[in-house]
């Protein structure tokens, strides 16, 4: 029953941690290449900003839902520590 226990224990230990390092690093996946190009094409241009690179862990399934290109682009560095910005409005 012990080491059950421990074993269950360690489990909700990495699961924790796993958790706390997804939410503090982990991001979108990253955008198109068609998104990419178009947003390389308003840098050139001078329109947006270059955005720069950043440390961020693609979690499968998490995609900006817009179809603009400069969105996805400035999403794609953030963290999702730093999604609440823009999907706690109501």
């Amino acid at each position: 029953m012990n080491r059950w226990l421990i074993g269950l224990g360690i489990t909700v230990v990495v699961l924790a941690a796993v958790a706390v390092v997804l939410f503090l690093f982990g991001g979108m996946q990253p955008p198109t290449a068609e998104a990419r190009a178009a947003y390389a094409v308003e840098v050139a241009a001078g329109r947006q900003p270059a955005v720069g690179a950043r440390f961020v862990i693609p979690i499968p399934g998490c995609v900006c839902h817009t179809s603009d290109p400069v969105l996805q682009v400035q999403h794609s560095v953030l963290r999702m520590s730093e999604c609440g910005a823009c999907h706690s409005r109501g």
